[in-house]
């Protein structure tokens, strides 16, 4: 009985996550773009006022969708060092 009632919810949450992961690779491949057009114009691959305007508008987000900002805060923190990483071995 247990296991008949969990087994929808994780196989959507097994979906979900291949989701994340494809988007993830999504948003490191438009990184990597973005990084090559700062590499040809000699820019740097970090921008903090960038990455904390991103960070400002997932706070928002969280807010109206009823998230915790921190938690969210704290994702896309990595999702950012992610794309940075990427850049940075470009």
């Amino acid at each position: 009985m247990y296991m008949d009632e969990i087994r929808p919810h994780r196989e959507t949450i097994d979906r979900l996550n291949n989701e994340i992961i494809d988007k993830l690779k999504e948003r490191v491949g438009a990184a990597l773009k973005i990084g090559e057009i700062k590499k040809r114009h000699g820019k740097p691959v970090v921008d903090k006022t960038r990455e904390q305007a991103i960070l400002d508008r997932i706070r928002e987000k969280a807010e109206v969708k009823d998230m915790d900002p921190d938690s969210l805060e704290r994702i896309f923190k990595e999702i950012i060092r992610l794309c940075v990483e990427a850049e940075e071995r470009q």
